[in-house]
């Protein structure tokens, strides 16, 4: 007998016969010939494709298939003549001479071998977790709450007695318009959602509205809406939608206009109200509608700074100190531009008028572009060939800020010309011809694709030099660089010639620095109001030197408004016919 003595640091452990050693040799051997292997992987190939295997019983026991007189046990056949005899006789100690030693040994490798014992194995283990995952409970806390996390109950309650005592103080337990300012306070709501809450408990239809009628609209809306968003998401929309319309921002807008201090003297031109709310309402759209699909939807609502921009109206009495949405300065200047290109003040400009726009700054093909099909335009603007005043807010925000990834998306729809997503090189060259052609006839220096190419390239490093991706104009600070270079040859020319430190040295780094939108307003306000204030005194000028000029320079918003009123009055003789007709589009306005 083959003994094997294993010792261990301190102290001899007892002697083992080393039996496995042998079985594992005689085993190595078995799997090495080129039958058994055969044999294998065709058993394995059922076992893969679900097949019972049925094995014929063997004389050496194993459950192996003999294919061609190949081995079917480990052990070595008597008749080959490579056999060996084995070294020793079997051990005494662990097995008697008497027992089926050989059967007892296949039978236990036959169960661990057998593909079919294997499989039923799996089947089994795999049923038994099934088993198992089923009873397991898994308690996972909700972690979205598409209309906010819910608030106690008590807090809802506390506001319906509040809404109870400010009712009970009202005649009849009525609540008019004028009343709505202490509704919001027990609603603990902005002022200026009175209207939005008015109109859902059903002022809309009625002068008033009852306690009962806007306790139940609460109640209901406080029930499914827990955060600020969605509840006045919930009062702004239709019943039943899950959007929001540039309609449904009118009645609040007009609210606005109606009562803020900062727009008092528009109440002397209510014919201006409109082109103001569709001025707000388009820069709403703007700046929080991502899907171009022209409908809010609550995420959308959520994510930008409205809601608190509402808020904040209540606090500042200075319309013009809002720059998101509201100001008015930013509707004049639009409105002025606008007014600049509609020569029929029909309230629509088409190519030729759209052209004019910074003495022919834009490059012709893009101004084909904007009014091609699949763009930015809507598709009764493209059929008409002509775009409204608020598809012109969003060209004019675009244009004169194209660091905001809306003008981005709005520029880069334009450059795609195939509509598939990538900027290539062809298209680059397609817009860069034009402003060659312009260079060449003006006198200025050229550069030729090549080059510009490589310095576009350098400029926004996509990640595929091929082409030029929407992700990869985000990602690139200098991403109105690139647009300027290919189709606003003005521009191009001033970033040419612009210190690149000089932006830095103009503004505080503790203040925040304005956009490209608010510094370009605040420029051309000026010059709006030089020119204006310029032909005001040329004109008292001419009726006497016995005239008041005292009340025309008082506020600002004076001016403004008697700016306004000249400039709806302003064309050939019979001009008030004209102005009525631009004014009410076939309605009244107000």
């Amino acid at each position: 007998m083959v003994l094997r003595f294993q010792t261990s640091v301190a102290t001899m452990s007892s002697l083992r016969p080393v039996l496995k050693l042998k079985v594992d040799e005689l085993f190595l051997r078995w799997l090495s010939e080129s039958d058994t292997q055969k044999a294998l992987r065709e058993d394995l190939k059922m076992v893969v494709r679900g097949d019972v295997i049925f094995s014929p019983p063997t004389s050496t026991g194993f459950p192996f298939k003999n294919h061609g007189g190949s081995p079917a046990s480990p052990l070595l056949r008597s008749s080959s003549p490579s056999s060996t005899p084995p070294c020793s006789p079997p051990p005494t100690l662990s097995v008697s001479p008497r027992s089926p030693r050989k059967r007892s040994s296949s039978s236990r490798l036959s169960r661990s071998l057998s593909s079919s014992s294997a499989s039923q194995l799996f089947q089994e283990q795999r049923e038994a977790n099934k088993r198992q995952k089923s009873q397991q409970i898994v308690n996972v806390p909700q972690f979205y709450f598409p209309f906010g996390k819910p608030v106690a109950s008590e807090e809802n309650e506390a506001v319906l007695k509040r809404l109870t005592e400010v009712f009970k103080a009202l005649p009849d337990q009525k609540a008019s318009k004028e009343d709505m300012d202490k509704i919001t306070q027990a609603c603990r709501c902005p002022k200026f959602w009175r209207v939005p809450l008015y109109n859902a408990a059903g002022g809309e239809t009625s002068e008033c509205v009852s306690a009962q009628a806007f306790m139940a609209m609460w109640r209901r809306i406080t029930k499914q809406c827990h955060d600020d968003a969605s509840r006045f998401f919930r009062l702004l929309s239709r019943p039943g939608a899950k959007d929001l319309t540039p309609e449904d921002f009118n009645p609040l807008v007009q609210d606005i206009v109606n009562s803020h201090p900062g727009l008092v003297f528009l109440q002397d031109a209510p014919e201006f109200h409109s082109r103001y709310i569709t001025t707000v309402v388009s820069r709403i759209f703007y700046t929080i509608n991502r899907s171009w699909k022209g409908r809010i939807t609550l995420p959308e609502l959520r994510r930008s700074n409205f809601l608190s921009v509402i808020a904040l109206l209540e606090e500042e009495d200075d319309i013009n100190q809002i720059m998101d949405y509201f100001s008015y300065e930013h509707f004049y200047v639009i409105y002025c531009k606008f007014w600049e290109l509609d020569m029929d003040h029909d309230l629509y400009i088409d190519k030729k008028d759209l052209a004019r726009h910074q003495d022919h700054a834009i490059s012709s093909r893009m101004i084909d572009r904007i009014f091609s099909p699949g763009t930015v335009l809507s598709p009764a603007s493209v059929r008409e060939g002509r775009m409204s005043y608020n598809e012109f807010v969003w060209f004019l925000l675009s244009e004169e800020d194209k660091k905001q990834p809306i003008s981005i998306e709005y520029w880069f729809r334009c450059m795609d010309l195939d509509g598939d997503g990538l900027l290539s090189m062809f298209e680059l060259e397609f817009f860069y011809e034009e402003q060659l052609n312009k260079m060449e006839s003006l006198g200025i220096e050229t550069l030729p694709f090549e080059d510009c190419l490589c310095q576009l390239l350098d400029l926004v490093k996509p990640k595929n030099p091929d082409y030029i991706t929407l992700h990869d104009l985000k990602n690139c600070k200098l991403a109105y660089i690139f647009f300027d270079t290919l189709f606003n040859l003005e521009k191009f020319l001033e970033h040419e010639q612009r210190d690149p430190f000089a932006s830095n040295r103009d503004y505080d780094s503790e203040s925040p620095e304005p956009t490209d939108w608010e510094k370009y307003a605040a420029d051309e306000y000026e010059m709006l109001v030089a020119e204006e204030g310029g032909q005001d005194t040329q004109q008292h000028s001419q009726q006497g030197d016995d005239c008041d000029y005292s009340d025309d320079f008082e506020p600002d918003e004076d001016i403004i408004t008697i700016d306004l009123r000249q400039k709806a009055t302003i064309s050939e003789p019979g001009a008030e016919p004209q102005r009525n007709q631009w004014i009410g589009e076939g309605g009244d306005d107000s």
